[in-house]
């Protein structure tokens, strides 16, 4: 509860009460990239958007007279949870459109909107089913006849719509170095990836904090991504685990592994999601663990709307963003 926090920063920081003499022994850091490091919102959403657009009109050949699916509405996936990768986003978005269209034998956008359910209503009943992209299926399938099910199966082509997105966010000049393919759909030089915007002042980074990379990115995107913000020094590679490691976030043990690697005393794990504070809050529940607080940023997905829920759900600091967290982290390890 609110109540239980102690505000810092003249409001731009929420510290719970229980762990302020805690902070000051802070030893290392474990940092999402999106939505922490980088605003990823003009990049990987678009990308999700504009793939789904791209899959529905030119394989479907549906009549796009409305937005598929918009930025914001690709937020509520993540705050249903179990998201945590944008390409499984993308392949539920059109699932959920698909699952739409056949239950209502409907291919005009604009009508299948005002057709029931609401995206809303879609994913209170995946979160209920433990959320992500299984559990949408498991949502859609039970819901179809068996005539449907088999048309369900032939059009949602999810290696093609996983494609679309990574070909919109890296564009003919790096589709190949990230993903390994040259373009075949998007003609798109630089890729939607070039508008992403980095969020650390590095300048208030304390030197001596140990520093280890938790995110749902794959290797190669990591390595990009922390050149760009000028971390690639600072965070070698065997203090990541990304997409392509195991276990992966938001699996608790990712974080357990990180910290153990990292061989810290007190740590903040810095994330901007429900998956990630869902996924601290599970590592708290091994008692020998090492130390590891949630520091939940509100530069992510849904924003400043995520406050409220953060605190509900047990998160140990709420900061603006991570500058206030660093701030914040300067004066008290001064004492």
């Amino acid at each position: 509860m609110a109540s239980e926090f102690a505000s810092r920063m003249e409001g731009m920081l929420m510290v719970r009460q229980e762990i302020l003499d805690e902070l000051p022994k802070t030893d290392g850091l474990i940092l999402d990239i999106d939505g922490v490091l980088i605003d990823a919102s003009q990049s990987y959403r678009l990308a999700v958007c504009e793939a789904v657009r791209f899959f529905v009109e030119r394989e479907l050949g549906w009549i796009v007279d409305a937005p598929p699916i918009t930025p914001d509405e690709a937020d509520l996936f993540k705050r249903a949870g179990g998201f945590n990768n944008d390409w499984d986003l993308a392949q539920a978005a059109v699932l959920f459109l698909l699952f739409k269209g056949l239950r209502h034998g409907v291919k005009r956008l604009s009508e299948l909107r005002r057709l029931s359910p609401t995206l809303e209503a879609f994913l209170s009943e995946v979160a209920a089913e433990g959320g992500g992209l299984l559990a949408a299926e498991t949502v859609v399938v039970d819901k179809l006849e068996l005539r449907q099910r088999r048309d369900l199966a032939r059009l949602w082509k999810r290696r093609l719509i996983v494609q679309l997105a990574q070909e919109f966010y890296a564009g003919k000049k790096w589709c190949p170095l990230l993903f390994g393919y040259e373009p075949q759909y998007v003609d798109l030089e630089v890729g939607l990836l070039e508008r992403e915007q980095v969020l650390i002042d590095l300048s208030l980074l304390p030197p001596d904090l140990k520093l280890g990379i938790l995110t749902g990115r794959a290797r190669r995107e990591t390595a990009l991504a922390l050149e760009r913000i000028g971390l690639s020094e600072r965070i070698p590679p065997e203090f990541w685990v990304t997409d392509d490691d195991a276990p992966r976030k938001p699996d608790p043990r990712a974080l357990a592994l990180l910290a153990e690697r990292l061989q810290t005393h007190c740590a903040l794990y810095v994330g901007d999601t429900i998956d990630d504070l869902r996924m601290v809050n599970e590592y708290k529940l091994h008692p020998h663990r090492r130390a590891v607080f949630a520091c939940m940023v509100l530069t992510g997905p849904n924003g400043e709307k995520n406050r409220s829920l953060f605190l509900e759900q047990g998160a140990d600091i709420v900061a603006t963003d991570i500058n206030a967290l660093l701030g914040y982290l300067r004066h008290v390890r001064k004492r």
